[in-house]
């Protein structure tokens, strides 16, 4: 194998690592798709599905993927039809967040708003709904902790691109010191 082979494999062997580390984050930007359902509840006029990024609400943000349906005919309602505003409250001492007004800006199939939790603990989020059908407030008890530790893939891909390309260094080495032999 040749110093420029060794090389060219180094660097594909770097870049597939790179993108297999990378995916987890690729699928997280899909947000709505990649969401986790917490409530999928029918109240008064409406039926409103919950979901969030990561799988459990953490500090400092969690985003929110919601889709508001008229219940008695399943018929998905936008930011047209209805005003969707979220507040979050948590322990003492924390920020409160809103009333926010949240739109379906990005995709008009979701109502997506980012939460700032300032503190760990007990959080009551609230989701005003109101329309031609009439006002509901939706309630949430979230439960927010710290975001798990996140393994640095990249910096792990890193070293073993570097320890790969020292060992074909290190081989070709020994190879050339053989021949000249």
């Amino acid at each position: 194998m040749s110093l420029r082979t060794a090389i060219l494999a180094a660097v594909l062997a770097a870049c597939a690592s790179l993108i297999v580390a990378a995916s987890p984050w690729l699928v997280a930007v899909s947000a709505n798709g990649a969401s986790t359902i917490i409530m999928d509840r029918i109240q008064g006029p409406y039926r409103v599905i919950v979901g969030i990024i990561p799988a459990r609400p953490v500090i400092p943000q969690t985003h929110l993927a919601i889709q508001v349906f008229d219940a008695s005919d399943d018929r998905l309602l936008r930011d047209t039809d209805v005003d969707l505003r979220v507040y979050a409250t948590g322990p003492s001492g924390s920020a409160t967040f809103g009333p926010e007004l949240v739109l379906n800006e990005q995709t008009l199939r979701y109502f997506e708003i980012d939460v700032p939790f300032t503190a760990i603990g007990p959080w009551d989020v609230s989701l005003a709904v109101s329309s031609d059908l009439g006002d509901e407030e939706f309630k949430l008890n979230l439960d927010v902790g710290e975001p798990p530790a996140r393994i640095q893939w990249i910096w792990i891909t890193a070293v073993l691109v570097v320890i790969f390309a020292v060992g074909v260094w290190t081989w070709l080495t020994l190879q050339r010191q053989r021949g000249d032999r």
